[in-house]
Order: C-alpha cells, then structure tokens, then sequence
C-alpha cells in the first residue's frame, strides 16, 4: 500500500466524525486547496493533465466531499435567494403564479421566498426593506401598492421585476393579456344572444382592472351592443367586494341578464348574492369570471371561465429576473406581455331563449 492509500483512509476515518472540508480533499488528493477548488467549479482555465483531474474527482467521491454552497455563493455575493411578494395567501390566483415561478426558480438552482402584503402593516419603503434582505432579486405581484415606492427601488443595485402590473417608468415586466381576456368573456355572452351584459370590474386604478374593462368594451362594440354605465360595477378583487357590487346591479330595475366578472374572487361573491336574492344561474342570469382556478369545475353549476397563463407568468417572470440578476442587458427594459387566453365553456353560462 503506498503513501498516499494510507493517507486516503487516515483522512476518510477523520472525516468520517466531521464534515469533510476542501482542504482535506487537497491533502488526500496530493494537490493544493486552489486547484481542488478549480476543479470543483469547473473552471475552463484550469490546465491540469486529466490523471491530476481524475485522482481529485476520485477522491472527491471517495470522501463524500459537498461544497458548502453557502460560502460559494457568499463569495460570489450571492444568496441563490429570490423574493416574490403577493397580496396575501387567501387568493388562490396566486398559487398558480407562485408554482410557475417556483418551479422555474428550482430550475435554475435558485430558491423562493413568498412575502405578502399583510406582512407589511405600517413598514414604510417595505419593497426597499426586503431586497436588503438575503435575495439576490424581487418579483413585485401586487397590483395596489403605491407606485412610488416601487419607483424609489429603481435607486437600489438590485434588481426587480413587476408581475401582473405595469408602471410608468418601468419597464421590467411581465403581464397577461387582460383585454383579451376581458374580450373572450364578453364575445361569449354576446354569441349566446345577451345584450344586458354587467361587468363588475377589478379597481379601475390598476392595469388589470382597467385592461379587463377594456376588452369589456371592445366585446360590446363587435356586437354593436350599446354600453350602459350603469351595467359596470367597480369592485375590489374580493368576495365580500364582489358580493356588495352584484346587490347593487341586482337592484336595478331592468335586470341584466349575464354578469362578466373581472375575476374568481368577484365571480364567487356575484354567484352568493344572486343566489341570496332567490335567482338561480344561468336560467335567470348567467355568469362568467376570469381565471380558471382548480375549484372552478367543482362549483355549482361548474363556472365558465376565461384561463389565463398564470403559471406561465410565474415562469417566465423569473426568468426575466435571473437575466437581470446575471446582467443580461437584453432582459433589462424589455417587458413582456403573454399573449394567450382561452375560454373554458360550463354550466354557468346559457344562451336565451
């Protein structure tokens, strides 16, 4: 048995009671820290001859030697940590934008940490707050927070990148194509033969609300239908906000005979209330909301919808991040908008007699 076996299994039984360490891979191997670390990197210009290579690489199995990430990526100043903040956690929008953006993360060898808005309380600059934290980078999918303070990010080295909404001033973004989706639903109702078409719309101030109300309108323009001012309800994307939006065009004195709501939060407080006043859906109204979330065939009757690509969003929101993360300048002011939507067709929706 020649020196360096012996010294290989003196160094294994060692490292068998502790953590193995680079260096003991160094000793063990015959060659210095520097180069184990090399090797260990992949480091293109490393000129080593392969049996050097391949005794290092040998002895980093025989070890059961592991990097310790954490100082890798805190030399490289990096946490492999990225920031995600949502409204809260009730909103089961979310939990398809965070499964894309989760699973991307995983992808790319990078973890995520989900903050919400109700966390914030009386913080001031909250945004600012957490990307002095551990996080490499910030996805912003709140779409009713002030624009100012995420204005004032645009001072910080870190970068972010705005999910769902839009801002003036900034353009890293990724959003859906809400007018198209607010189209498909009105177009739908309208080829059904309803012309009292309500849209209980998100808050007009955000470009999710506003975009939807667009396609709203564009759907009634393409049906040479009229619009009615007093058929548009403004609502906070909330079933309680949805619920007291459909009492007030229940109290109309011509009813509508469809609802388009601008999303599943608004459309499940719209169905209670219709619901509460005696009416049933689709014979006396029907009823079709945005989004497709997983409960959406389970209701009764099963809604229609419009899906949206939130997962995809999620996705490619992260990437669009990490790019910036790693300094690509062809992701930095080049937002995105993803262009598909489809219409899922179910009970709630009827075409008049």
């Amino acid at each position: 048995m020649d020196l360096r076996s012996i010294m290989g299994i003196y160094i294994l039984g060692r490292c068998m009671c502790k953590m193995v360490t680079l260096k003991d891979v160094a000793k063990s191997a015959g060659v210095h820290p520097s180069v184990v670390s090399r090797v260990v990197n992949n480091d293109d210009g490393l000129h080593i001859k392969e049996d050097t290579r391949r005794r290092i690489l040998d002895t980093i199995k025989e070890l059961n030697y592991r990097p310790n990430q954490s100082a890798r990526n805190l030399k490289k100043n990096e946490t492999k940590m990225l920031g995600m903040v949502i409204p809260d956690f009730s909103n089961p929008v979310y939990a398809s934008i965070i499964h894309g953006a989760e699973d991307q993360a995983a992808m790319e060898n990078y973890n995520l940490l989900v903050y919400s808005m109700k966390q914030k309380g009386l913080k001031k600059n909250y945004f600012s707050h957490l990307l002095e934290d551990r996080i490499d980078g910030l996805l912003i999918a709140n779409s009713e927070s002030d624009d100012t303070e995420i204005l004032e990010l645009q001072k910080t080295n870190k970068p972010f990148v705005l999910v769902n909404r839009l801002i003036n001033g900034i353009n890293n973004y990724v959003v859906l194509n809400d007018e198209l989706g607010g189209k498909l639903a009105t177009k739908h109702l309208t080829e059904l033969g309803h012309k009292r078409i309500a849209h209980i719309t998100g808050p007009l101030f955000t470009g999710t609300g506003l975009r939807r109300f667009q396609g709203y309108r564009q759907g009634l323009r393409e049906a040479d239908i009229e619009f009615n001012s007093s058929h548009v309800q403004e609502s906070e994307y909330t079933v309680e906000s949805g619920y007291a939006s459909m009492q007030k065009l229940l109290n109309l004195p011509e009813l509508p005979t469809a609802i388009f709501a601008s999303n599943i939060m608004i459309c499940l407080g719209a169905m209670r209330a219709i619901y509460d006043k005696g009416l049933s859906i689709p014979e006396d109204i029907s009823i079709v909301g945005i989004h497709d979330t997983f409960f959406g065939s389970s209701l009764f009757p099963s809604l229609t919808t419009v899906k949206m690509p939130l997962y995809e969003m999620g996705a490619e929101s992260v990437k669009k991040l990490i790019a910036s993360i790693k300094g690509d300048e062809r992701e930095n002011g080049q937002g995105l908008t993803i262009k598909e939507a489809s219409l899922i067709v179910r009970d709630s929706t009827r075409e008049l007699d």
